[in-house]
């Protein structure tokens, strides 16, 4: 009798313990909105000329466990869309023939990039500001196309305090080849673009209520 009391005693400790240890993970929501500080910019540097654009049209998620055991039940997962049509490279006639011929923005008016799993540095302790180097790997939609792409980020961390959210900044840069998007490169002398472009991410995500 005082075996089985035993082992039921055990066990009931046991699933208290596991019951508390979930209970200490807790998952946290940042929302990119697309604000004024908010930037996406690419840069184009071909012989004929060197072409930069920008825009602020990004909204974004990033989804995350403070456990940190990056597996199926504590993801770390980002999500960006980036409006294409909104992109400004400072002269208007450029602008039009970019969404027009180069990105055709009306058949594929947005790129997307998402996340399938990410590798740190040194593990995150979300009790206090920190800056953090972590490899995003994920799946690039541009025109259409999705190419595999590992993106080095750093992402600076800001806990929530009094009223204020806590926040992620996120930023990093990373190469796009056009050709691997199917992206044909205009003629016109004012839209030559380079076979690479270079893509910048300087956005920040403001905490959300679970």
């Amino acid at each position: 009798m005082f075996n089985r009391f035993g082992v039921r005693l055990v066990s009931a400790v046991m699933a208290v313990g596991l019951c508390t240890s979930a209970s200490l993970a807790k998952p946290l929501h940042f929302k990119v909105q697309g604000d004024s500080k908010d930037q996406i910019s690419f840069n184009s540097d071909a012989p004929v000329e060197v072409i930069t654009g920008n825009t602020h049209g990004v909204q974004g998620d990033i989804k995350l466990d403070d456990s940190f055991k990056l597996d199926a039940k504590h993801p770390f997962a980002i999500t960006f869309n980036v409006d294409l049509a909104s992109i400004d490279t400072g002269i208007p006639l450029r602008n039009e023939h970019m969404r027009d011929n180069f990105l055709e923005t009306k058949q594929y008016p947005q790129a997307k990039f998402v996340t399938q799993r990410v590798q740190f540095s040194q593990k995150p302790d979300l009790s206090k500001p920190q800056s953090l180097k972590l490899d995003a790997i994920g799946d690039l939609t541009v025109h259409g196309v999705t190419v595999r792409k590992t993106i080095p980020l750093t992402v600076d961390y800001t806990p929530g305090k009094s009223k204020q959210p806590g926040t992620v900044r996120v930023r990093g840069k990373f190469p796009v080849t056009l050709a691997q998007h199917k992206i044909k490169r205009p003629e016109a002398i004012f839209v030559k673009l380079a076979e690479t472009v270079y893509v910048s991410v300087d956005v920040t995500g403001k905490a959300i209520p679970q």
